[in-house]
């Protein structure tokens, strides 16, 4: 802190404000929350998928693509909400944000569960996607505003990786209520245990953004003192206005200005889209095929989840550990790009899941074979997810929630809308071909870590984002 200079900042470094420098037991308080909602949020997008025959015979629908499209909507959500809720959390602060998003996440919520027709369920559904975009984004970046570099992987895998449950946690949730209380319970359940946490959340949350912190340092500091010259050392020297106009159009200059990012996005975004693709053709697959019930489809997804958790074992384990051999290699000098790698291990399991669901899916194979076929999907994807939204944060730690949304829009647009094509894609060429050829697009994406790895930094440097 700079008296003299009207310039207020951080004491020292080991000043206790400093969110990097809390105890232990704040910074996993805070992780705890997120890690609760970033399970949430996602569980709702796949809420629906067992249930969406029973939703269609409800409302008079026989359309197959309105059915993806009412699970796939709420993921669109996903590509709206960054785009202003993330650099409202860098501009007023994480906690207001999500508190305020997880309001808006309740009250539709509540909508879907009261739908009167489709398209009052469709609309209920983008809207909640909307309100719950908004901790699957910021949570990334709290991780980053109290974590050093060399213990964000850990946390990352720990806190993102609850996200691993909500393969399970949706299905399973959606299945069972479908079929023994009905679909609109499933929103009720949900509704039910985030009400109170939201509550909580209000309550107990505390601020992990830096420059929201210094700046109430400095208003308390400017009425305790008297002093009106005294400023916040991360303030933006600009006009409220301007200020809002320049955080709000972040997101969008990550996408298009920085080819990292936007390399880095899209690979991401097109094993989203492989993900989001299975999951929404996993109950005609198993309920026409091997005859389940609903409630025995839910059960299926349990696959994603197992690959997911070994997936994140396996990171948790790791990678902090890569990045630290690779920074001693490097003269003890960290760049970014060490994150991504060990996305070079994760990303052959997408092929191969793809490869083994594409000829197994069929009555004289035994479901169970299909259903394992998911594990190595989810070992792949938990893995690539994790470090590649730590890669954002590590890279663009001051501004990280407006690089993870590039990440989290992108891949939401894929997501939402790869599923619709999917099925006039498997009608026309069916399960084996159809999977193949996504199988064969996956294997060659196993070649785009290798580059991440030699160009990425190159690329970054030379591509510096102006925001």
């Amino acid at each position: 802190m700079e008296l003299d200079t009207g310039l207020i900042g951080w004491e020292d470094d080991e000043d206790p404000e400093n969110p990097q420098n809390w105890t232990w037991s704040q910074k996993w308080v805070l992780m705890a929350w997120i890690a609760i909602m970033i399970t949430i949020s996602p569980t709702t997008s796949s809420l629906s998928a067992p249930g969406t025959g029973r939703t269609l015979d409800e409302f008079g629908v026989k359309s197959k693509t309105i059915g993806t499209l009412t699970t796939s909507i709420y993921v669109l959500g996903y590509a709206v909400g960054p785009l202003f809720l993330a650099p409202l959390s860098e501009l007023y602060g994480r906690a207001p944000v999500i508190n305020y998003s997880t309001l808006v996440f309740c009250a539709f919520l509540l909508g879907c569960a009261l739908a009167p027709n489709m398209p009052g369920l469709i609309i209920m559904r983008l809207l909640a996607g909307i309100g719950g975009s908004a901790i699957v984004t910021i949570g990334s970046a709290s991780i980053g505003d109290v974590f050093k570099v060399h213990e964000r992987a850990a946390a990352s895998a720990i806190v993102l990786g609850t996200q691993s449950l909500a393969p399970i946690l949706g299905p399973l949730i959606g299945g069972f209520t479908s079929q023994n209380l009905g679909w609109r319970w499933a929103y009720h359940i949900i509704l039910i245990v985030t009400v109170p946490i939201g509550v909580l959340m209000v309550i107990f949350m505390q601020e992990s953004n830096h420059p929201t912190i210094l700046e109430k340092k400095a208003r308390r500091l400017r009425k305790e003192l008297g002093r009106d010259d005294l400023r916040s050392k991360l303030e933006m020297n600009l006009p409220p206005r301007q200020v809002l106009a320049r955080s709000l159009v972040r997101p969008i200059k990550f996408m298009f200005r920085s080819p990292i990012m936007f390399l880095v996005a899209l690979y991401v975004a097109i094993v989203y889209g492989l993900f989001y693709l299975l999951v929404t053709t996993v109950p005609d697959v198993f309920q026409n095929i091997y005859h389940f019930e609903v409630q025995q489809t839910g059960l299926t997804y349990l696959g994603f989840g197992v690959g997911m958790l070994i997936g994140l074992g396996y990171v948790l384990r790791y990678n902090d550990r890569k990045v630290v051999y690779l920074q001693e290699l490097n003269g003890g000098k960290f760049e970014p790009e060490m994150r991504l790698a060990n996305t070079i291990y994760h990303a052959p399991f997408i092929p191969i899941s793809l490869f083994i669901y594409a000829w197994t899916t069929r009555a004289s194979v035994p479901w169970i074979i299909p259903c394992l076929s998911f594990v190595p999907f989810g070992f792949g994807i938990s893995g690539i997810l994790v470090m590649c939204q730590t890669y954002a944060v590590d890279a663009f730690l001051e501004t990280s929630a407006s690089a993870v949304a590039a990440l989290v829009v992108m891949r939401s647009i894929f997501g939402g809308f790869l599923p619709l094509v999917g099925p006039a894609v498997y009608s026309a060429l069916g399960l084996g071909v159809g999977n193949t050829v996504l199988g064969v697009l996956a294997l060659v994406m196993t070649t785009v870590p290798f580059g991440f790895l030699k160009w990425g930094g190159k690329i970054r440097r030379k591509w510096m984002v102006k925001l």
